[in-house]
């Protein structure tokens, strides 16, 4: 019994349903299983199966009506679809298989082998055939590529009566309905939508021409992510979608959109970590280690070798600083103090170039941010950057003050308090640079029609790094040089 999974005590809803599935199915009681669909929801129930082993996947599938069979399947993941598609029989998988939306069938015929695929169209309708065609033939990023295409619709000359009548045709053949409607001419082409109430609380002799609004649609040929924006915009929770002459091709739903999102913010994610979105196409349980190493590693090495950079200036300046500071200025002062300050320095204007990035690439994606507006986010992401920049300057004074109170140095304390004040400056300085660089990038992407998300991390990562180090360099060195110009900071005896 227990050789279905590795679990502890129910603890939750899922948990639950995959214990009475399992005892139901080792019972072999068909109406015992089918009764206990009115306990559980279709999807509940889906989620715990994915649970089970194949053969007690396949007889729970078996003992359901067929109706309730498709709808569970719908809610399988997909590689457990392949899996049941793969070890179904001919007969009743395919009789199972129909039984699925047009655009169900044509999610699951994508990813198979060809011969599968041809077996499965062979015993598909002509219409259907066509349909699934149409939407496999759009871009996966593509509205057309996710859009129903079973649905209601509604010609402008009915009377409610009639569209009654219709709506409930439309749902004995297991049309897809949904709360708005949509509202044709004769030729098929979209005029408006209208809501189920107002056909039901109008008198029966009410044309549908009369009562439509007009409908926010999106093109076939659109992308999934504008289409969510219009979505976000309309509050709707289907839109229709057209083709280039207006006729009405399909819709999609909230649950298309939610699916699109979900896709859309995980990817950026990706990217802006240095991730290959493609690994993001499977649960992280189910990618293997192998696909998350080449879905990683690339960008690694390609941040260390531009971390190459930032190795170079250090030693550099490091060999300066210590003849300058030393030999030149003839400051009693290791330069190791200096050196020891650059990954806080690095690492601030890493995170506040990485909090503009991030704020501006979220921006351009919702639509909130254009290109003619790059001035005004300059201007405001600069004014953050010079509060924020106060702020830390403050802080790191108060911070590197206590500090070298608890672990002492040789150097004098004036010596230490113009490095204090020098590494302060800098790090005012690099916040204001980092945040400028993290608001340009994405938006240059923007322009040059390039994912920002894409490349935000990389070159932020490799410019903040080598220039917030130069800048510390630079300002230190000149701070412990204005000391010694003001007789301040006593030289080495």
């Amino acid at each position: 019994m227990l050789e279905n999974k590795n679990f502890d005590l129910p603890n939750d809803i899922e948990d639950k349903i995959l214990l009475e599935l399992i005892e139901l199915i080792h019972s072999k009681s068909i109406k015992k299983i089918r009764d206990f669909l009115d306990e559980y929801t279709l999807a509940d129930i889906a989620y715990a199966t994915q649970s089970l082993i194949p053969s007690d996947q396949l007889f729970l599938l078996r003992s359901l009506k067929t109706a309730d069979v498709a709808e569970l399947f719908s809610y399988l993941d997909e590689d457990v679809q392949f899996q049941l598609v793969n070890n179904l029989t001919e007969d009743w998988g395919m009789k199972l298989l129909q039984e699925l939306q047009t655009d169900e069938l044509a999610d699951i015929l994508e990813d198979l082998p060809a011969n599968l695929t041809r077996k499965i169209l062979n015993h598909t309708d002509q219409e259907k055939r066509d349909k699934i065609n149409a939407i496999l033939s759009y871009d996966d990023d593509q509205v057309g590529s996710i859009m129903s295409v079973d649905i209601s619709t509604l010609t402008n000359t009915l009377t409610c009566k009639k569209a009654l009548a219709k709506i409930r045709r439309d749902y004995r053949n297991k049309v897809e309905l949904s709360h708005n409607l949509y509202v044709v001419n004769q030729n098929g082409m979209l005029l408006g939508s209208i809501m189920l109430e107002e056909i039901v609380f109008s008198d029966e002799d009410v044309i549908i021409d009369d009562i439509y609004s007009p409908a926010r649609s999106v093109y076939t040929y659109d992308s999934k992510e504008q289409a969510a924006l219009i979505f976000a915009d309309q509050d709707r929770s289907t839109l229709p979608v057209i083709n280039r002459e207006n006729y009405l091709i399909g819709m999609i739903t909230s649950d298309d959109v939610i699916d699109v999102i979900q896709e859309a913010a995980t990817e950026d994610i990706y990217k802006m970590s240095g991730i290959n979105p493609d690994a993001a196409e499977e649960s992280y349980l189910k990618t293997t280690v192998k696909t998350i190493v080449k879905s990683r590693i690339l960008w690694l090495l390609v941040l260390m070798l531009s971390a190459t950079i930032s190795q170079l200036v250090i030693e550099k300046f490091t060999n300066i600083s210590q003849e300058f500071i030393v030999h030149s200025l003839h400051i009693n002062i290791s330069v190791a103090i200096i050196v020891g300050l650059i990954p806080v320095i690095s690492g601030s204007a890493g995170n506040a170039g990485s909090q503009s990035s991030t704020t501006i690439t979220r921006a351009t994606a919702l639509g909130d941010l254009e290109f003619k507006d790059a001035g005004k986010a300059i201007l405001k992401e600069v004014k953050v950057a010079s509060i924020v920049g106060l702020i830390m300057f403050a802080f790191n004074i108060l911070r590197l003050y206590l500090y070298f109170l608890i672990f002492k140095s040789e150097a004098s304390w004036w010596a230490l308090t113009f490095v204090i004040l020098g590494s302060s400056i800098s790090l005012f300085v690099v916040v204001i640079f980092a945040k400028f660089l993290g608001t340009i990038i994405p938006i240059f992407a923007m322009k040059l029609k390039k994912d920002p998300a894409v490349m935000s991390a990389p070159i932020l990562t490799t410019l903040s790094d080598a220039l917030s180090t130069l800048i510390f360099f630079g300002i230190n060195i000149g701070m412990l040089a204005l000391g010694v110009a003001l007789k301040i900071v006593p030289l080495a005896k």
